[in-house]
């Protein structure tokens, strides 16, 4: 995926905002390999360890990169766009501009490496920027991409699948809150994986990262199934003939 595509659709939600982060999960929970990490940035820290009941092989991390950034302990109320309050929102990184081409961070995912199988990954990132024009600009400004054992280069890269998103809601300053989810895969299973957002964003803007979420999971390849089918079906002859 080139640049993350956002939809300026309006997503009017009837929900607490906060509780809503974790907004359109893939729902893989049943897979046996699936994880499970978010960072609601309560603290200042970085690296930063995911939020507490991430569920994962080993210690996801995030590491905020952008030379230009600002902890923001209390962002406020949050409302959507017919002015009717989502809750309040608190603790984020605010990333302001001048900046071109900037890695603004990373998060390392880690897996179980499995050459039979290959990784879904789902992100939802729930961010805010200057106002509406910003809004329908940022689609140009920004680069995310998944890379294998944090590898950068096209064999380690991981294909993108699609993406969702849209501006849902606005603060007391007129900053336009924006929700972005993309899906991801990569053949076959890596030990970890490597999450980058590359960003650029003018003097006088500015980017406020609120939330990140992140599901994966491992599907074993078709060919594995196929053997796996055969085996039950050359079991179940032989009980026949018993």
């Amino acid at each position: 995926m080139k640049h993350i595509c956002i939809s300026l659709l309006v997503v009017f939600l009837g929900v607490q905002l906060v509780s809503a982060d974790y907004n359109n999960p893939p729902g893989w929970e049943n897979n046996p390999y699936f994880t499970h990490q978010s960072w609601s940035f309560t603290d200042a820290s970085n690296p930063s360890a995911p939020d507490p009941g991430f569920i994962s092989p080993g210690s996801p991390s995030f590491n905020l990169t952008a030379a230009n950034r600002t902890w923001v302990d209390d962002i406020g109320l949050v409302y959507d766009f017919g002015g009717n309050p989502l809750g309040t929102r608190q603790g984020g990184w605010k990333i302001e501009g001048p900046s071109t081409d900037e890695v603004w961070f990373t998060v390392d995912i880690p897996n179980e490496p499995n050459p039979h199988m290959y990784k879904e990954l789902w992100f939802e990132l729930t961010f805010r920027v200057t106002d509406m024009t910003h809004a329908g600009s940022i689609t140009n400004d920004v680069d995310l991409q998944v890379y294998a054992e944090g590898i950068i280069d096209g064999d380690h890269k991981f294909d993108y699948l699609g993406d969702l998103g849209g501006a849902f809601g606005i603060d007391i300053n007129g900053h336009i809150w924006l929700r972005f989810e993309g899906t991801f895969r990569y053949d076959p299973q890596p030990p970890w994986e490597q999450i980058m957002l590359t960003g650029s964003v003018a003097d006088g803007q500015q980017v406020l990262l609120d939330q990140i979420d992140i599901d994966t999971r491992c599907v074993p390849e078709p060919t594995t199934m196929g053997l796996l089918g055969m085996g039950v079906f050359a079991l179940l002859r032989r009980r026949k003939r018993r």
